[in-house]
This record gives C-alpha cells, structure tokens and sequence, in this order.
C-alpha cells in the first residue's frame, strides 16, 4: 500500500527542502570564498544574495513552486542568511523578483544567472567552477563600483 502525500503537505516538504537546500548552497559559498560572513561587506552581501537568488529560481522550477512560494523563499533567504531585518528583505526580494526581466535591472539579472549556473555547480559537486563564478563576479561588481 502506497501512502498518498496530501497536496499541502508535499509544498511544505518541497519548501523545507528549498529552504534546506538554499543553507547549504549559501554556506558552501562562504566556505569557498573563504570569508565568513561576519567579515564580509554589505555590496559583498547583496551580491552574493543576488547569486543565490539564481538558486532559487532554478529550485522553483524543478520542484514546480509558485511565484509566491518563490518571494517567501527569497524573503527568509535574506533574513535568515543574510541577516537582513524584514524592512530590508522585503524590498530587496521585490528588487530581485523584477530583476529576473534584463530590462528592468541588467546587472542583478546577470548575476542571478551566473547564480543559475552556480547552482548547476553546486549539485554537481564542481566547486572549483562555483569557486571560480562567484568570485569572478564579486571581482567584476567590485571594480565597477
């Protein structure tokens, strides 16, 4: 006999594994750019929350959340990773949600791509290609601030 997850039950199962799977992308991050979190820079910060935000967008995707599901995900990445109060992470998800259009912010977009692409890196256990992007594009923010 085969038990059958009711609907509500699965999108929270689904919710926890993203909000499990975004630690651990996070975490791996910090670990590979060997800076702790305490030291790093707020344009360091919003960059990398930028960046896995593209994780984001792939999880929605492939575990087929809703785009509401998808700003909670991104809210409580921002609070509870990146430490920002909800009068922050409110506004910073909004920005990030409008980014995915090019058209809107070209810069975040490209970010939250080359986040797509780390997360890609990071499921395949490819971390000196994970190493390698994310550095690249801190170093690429950096020189054009």
């Amino acid at each position: 006999m085969t038990d059958v997850i009711e609907p509500n039950k699965l999108d929270e199962v689904k919710i926890n594994n993203a909000v499990k799977e975004l630690r651990l992308f996070s975490e791996k991050i910090f670990d590979l750019i060997e800076i702790k979190f305490d030291e790093t820079t707020e344009l360091e910060r919003q960059v990398i929350a930028v960046f896995c935000f593209g994780a984001i967008n792939v999880i929605i995707q492939r575990d087929d959340l809703s785009q509401p599901q998808a700003y909670a995900l991104a809210i409580a990445l921002l609070i509870n990773v990146f430490k920002y109060d909800e009068g922050q992470a409110v506004p910073f998800a909004d920005d990030l949600i409008k980014a995915t259009n090019k058209e809107n912010h070209p810069v975040m977009n490209t970010i939250i791509h080359r986040g797509i692409d780390g997360h890609y890196q990071f499921v395949e256990k490819l971390y000196g290609n994970l190493k390698s992007n994310i550095i690249d594009v801190l170093n690429v923010v950096k020189k054009k601030v």
